[in-house]
């Protein structure tokens, strides 16, 4: 099956190219293995991943300048509060009013108790199918990490509500940086990357398409009930995308530390919250076609010779 070979893996003779997984020792010379990394090539290229990519470091870099300049022009009552207060000045309920009863509902999507049970669903469905609680672990740490910063950036800041009218800081409000945007940002952005990480074909495209569109929706409802500033918005997705490549890096950076733990860690891990063998063989979820396409070139396995009778030689 040369289709699933990848250009990073390098050339090295079938005797040598068996999945060097936790517990699966390299087969020896003349000795055929039985699972190949060419088979499961999508799956072991996390093994030697890079914390993040150029093209996801740049993105990071730009989310973190990108929020510091929000934060910036709230402080310093700059354009982006104008925008603010213009934005606030229309009352979308009292211009569309038939549009309420679809915005309130649809503003809870944001809240943690509806995005939560969706990650922790799918984490909890990964986790069971490649028997690891690494996706569970990344899912609780995510959500634990985006409470503390946003609650910490909200408390800090202090910005007033928007019934004040006034979009200053350092008022003792909790509004910024949005919980709805942030949540919508890290919370689904977590439940593709874990489809990406733990199947062979996901959509990419489309599912991030419909998170751009949840997320647009999101934003907007707020805008219309006038729950948020624009800014309050537009920090929070930039939050999340933070704390997603964050949680991204502490993924790949602990891909191995299962093999060589710190001492801090062992106890952690002797309970395998961070690994399992994932690519160990009875980790491999089987086709409905069969082992065919995971299991190859078994020796067969014969019956010994019988021994010799001795009764006879005794007797003699």
């Amino acid at each position: 099956m040369t289709a699933g070979r990848r250009r990073s893996e390098p050339s090295v003779p079938d005797h040598q190219a068996a999945v060097q997984g936790p517990g699966v020792p390299s087969a020896a010379p003349g000795q055929t293995p039985s699972v190949t990394r060419r088979r499961l090539g999508w799956l072991t290229r996390w093994r030697t991943a890079p914390l993040l990519t150029r093209r996801e470091l740049r993105w990071t870099a730009g989310l973190a300048l990108a929020f510091l300049l929000v934060t910036l022009d709230v402080f310093v009552q700059g354009p982006l509060t104008s925008l603010d207060k213009q934005v606030q000045g229309w009352d979308g309920e009292a211009s569309v009013p038939w549009l309420s009863h679809i915005a309130w509902p649809y503003d809870k999507v944001g809240q943690r108790s509806v995005l939560i049970p969706a990650l922790m669903l799918v984490a909890g469905i990964v986790a069971r199918r490649w028997r690891t609680w690494r996706p569970v672990v990344l899912a609780a740490m995510s959500v634990v990490a985006l409470n503390v910063v946003v609650g910490a950036l909200k408390i800090l800041i202090g910005r007033s509500e928007t019934d004040t009218g006034d979009p200053s800081v350092l008022n003792g409000g909790q509004i910024y940086p949005s919980g709805h945007s942030s949540n919508m940002v890290l919370t689904g952005g977590l439940i593709i990357y874990l489809l990406i990480r733990y199947t062979p074909r996901p959509p990419v495209r489309r599912m991030v398409l419909a998170l751009t569109v949840l997320t647009t929706l999101t934003c907007l409802t707020s805008l219309y009930i006038g729950s948020h500033w624009v800014t309050d918005l537009i920090s929070g997705a930039l939050v999340g995308g933070l704390l997603l490549q964050l949680v991204i890096a502490f993924d790949r950076a602990t891909a191995r530390i299962a093999e060589d733990p710190p001492t801090v860690l062992k106890p952690v891990l002797s309970v395998a919250l961070l690994e399992r063998d994932r690519d160990r063989v009875d980790a491999v979820p089987v086709a409905r076609g069969g082992l065919g396409g995971v299991v190859e070139d078994v020796p067969e396995v014969r019956p010994a010779s019988g021994a010799a009778d001795l009764g006879a030689s005794h007797q003699k």
